[in-house]
């Protein structure tokens, strides 16, 4: 019997252990996603302080992302994602700790959102660099979907459950869940072959800054889709992670689990949308992709012009399908058309 083109790529090895030690991550991710905010609410903080935790995590991957993408060239790839595992494991870990003792303060908070921004800004061009050492170049669309399926079934699992367990023991029993499944991507992660030695390009280590700049600028479709989109996420991720809570609590009046049963929705949407980016046409992406954006935009303003559970949710699912059809074809066009070394 012929393997479906999506689970092609789960025959490699190391691939496999990497899928499943992140899919389980990502589970702890969606599961701290609905906590935090919750926790700010219960630590009697406000919409900005919800906010500044936002921001905090953003402001800090924009600032050292540049040097992540450096350093990911220099550094097997590999390497970096077992050092971003072990230390989000431990921050997290000791927010758990300070929950269940009664000595959390939102500013502790903020701590932990500025520090899981610099590990990101080192796990994501890592993590997106090492999926073409682990798969065939023939299977990359199938390899980044299912990544984004696993992370779209994290969203539909992780928030539901966790949804349940804040409204029922509070934020801490989450935080501690999120820090194991950390702890358990990391052993998946070093379960995996070494991979051979990252090639040094000879230059200085802000030349290579530099030249990742220069080679973005030179290409049209890279910066003013990098550009375009940086507004457009701005946009969308604002509202949905400052905003959706509080819609929640103050419109909605309702709790976590409701709260996490409409980010569960949105799992659902960008679950389905993994399944949907294989089956399009490989022609054409970049209208495909542009189009699929827009989708999650006018899905967002819905939940604004229907402020009610059932149409939320519809507008939830339609969401999360319009961004995970752009962000796999995005992934595979940077794996296809930039240089290894960039």
């Amino acid at each position: 019997m012929r393997m479906p083109r999506i689970v092609a790529p789960l025959r490699h090895r190391d691939f496999r252990l990497l899928w499943i030690g992140q899919t389980i991550s990502m589970v702890g991710n969606w599961t701290y996603g609905v906590a935090l905010p919750f926790q700010v609410l219960a630590l009697g903080g406000s919409a900005v302080q919800l906010g500044i935790s936002v921001a905090l995590f953003t402001g800090v991957s924009l600032l050292v992302i540049l040097f992540g993408g450096a350093v990911a060239d220099r550094v097997p790839r590999r390497r970096l994602i077992l050092a971003s595992d072990l230390a989000s494991g431990v921050v997290v870990s000791v927010i758990a700790f300070l929950g269940f003792t009664h000595q959390l303060h939102i500013w502790q908070l903020f701590v932990g959102s500025a520090l899981f921004g610099a590990a990101s800004s080192f796990y994501l061009p890592a993590m997106s660099a090492i999926i073409p050492e682990l798969v065939p170049k023939e299977t990359l669309v199938a390899a980044n979907a299912l990544r984004g399926l696993s992370r779209q079934g994290a969203r539909v699992v992780g928030p539901l459950g966790a949804g349940l367990l804040v409204a029922f023991s509070g934020p801490p029993p989450a935080f501690a869940f999120d820090a194991a499944t950390f702890f358990i991507s990391f052993a998946a992660l070093l379960m995996t072959s070494r991979p051979r030695a990252v090639e040094s390009s000879g230059q200085h280590f802000l030349a290579e800054v530099w030249g990742g700049l220069r080679f973005t600028f030179s290409i049209p479709w890279l910066w003013i889709t990098i550009f375009g989109f940086a507004l457009v996420n701005a946009a969308l991720f604002g509202p949905l992670i400052v905003g959706l809570p509080l819609l929640v609590k103050h419109v909605l009046l309702a709790d976590a689990r409701v709260f996490g049963l409409i980010t569960s929705a949105i799992g659902l949407g960008e679950a389905s949308g993994g399944v949907i980016v294989t089956l399009l046409p490989q022609r054409r992406s970049g209208p495909v992709m542009y189009a699929a954006e827009i989708l999650a935009s006018i899905a967002l303003a819905g939940f604004g012009l229907f402020p009610s559970l059932g149409p939320i949710l519809v507008f939830g699912f339609l969401s999360g399908v319009g961004l995970t059809v752009f962000q796999v074809i995005w992934e595979s066009a940077l794996q296809r058309h930039v240089p290894g070394q960039m």
